[in-house]
């Protein structure tokens, strides 16, 4: 078994040893592809899954989304974990513009726009985003979200974890209180320790 690791928006593999090295402490094979945006990352584990194995999907933010999406979409994964990772981006990408001007949620919004605009337009957000493509049978779910996001509202996480549960899908989902959108400190320990008892109960075999 491998595990595909992947970064936030604007981030890279190197900002997200606190993932990674709970996957490597199980003596599992990490793979950590930089990408450029949410199209890019999609296709790169696209292209790293059909080269053939069982896989575990972990993310950050935008990662953690691809990371929910893939497992609903592609053969191949056995487990899915998403750390603050939106999953209904329309509304995530609504959430943002309704920052206040020079508020972190409007810089980010902002900044999307300057990367690709058509990544915020609202076919391409449903058409990724991961709660319209929830079903009965997905692989294993861990969220994780911080109390304190500032980026990525919890309740949409919330509405995700309470509809897949109702599907009969094995998922969990932990609630970090005072974490903000990028873990930290005492945070990393939590993450790493419920990411460590996720990994050992549903995704090795």
């Amino acid at each position: 078994m491998k595990a595909i690791a992947l970064h936030g928006f604007g981030s890279s593999p190197e900002k997200i040893n606190w993932l990674i090295g709970p996957l490597r402490a199980l003596n599992i094979e990490v793979l950590a592809p930089s990408y450029r945006d949410f199209e890019d990352g999609l296709n790169k584990v696209g292209e790293l899954i059909k080269g053939g194995g069982r896989f575990i999907i972990a993310g950050h933010s935008m990662g953690g989304a691809i990371a929910l999406l893939t497992a609903s979409t592609l053969e191949g994964v056995d487990c899915a974990i998403s750390v603050s990772g939106p999953t209904d981006r329309l509304a995530q990408v609504r959430w943002l513009s309704e920052g206040e001007p020079g508020s972190i949620r409007r810089r980010t919004y902002e900044e999307l726009l300057r990367i690709d605009s058509r990544q915020v337009t609202e076919e391409f957000l449903r058409r990724t985003s991961p709660i319209n493509y929830l079903r009965p049978g997905l692989p294993p779910i861990l969220l994780i979200h911080g109390a304190n996001d500032e980026l990525v509202n919890i309740n949409q996480v919330m509405n995700y974890y309470e509809k897949a549960k109702s599907l009969g899908n094995v998922i969990e989902f932990i609630r970090v209180e005072g974490m903000p959108h990028t873990p930290r400190g005492k945070d990393i320990r939590i993450i790493a320790d419920a990411i460590e008892n996720f990994v050992r109960r549903y995704c090795i075999r």
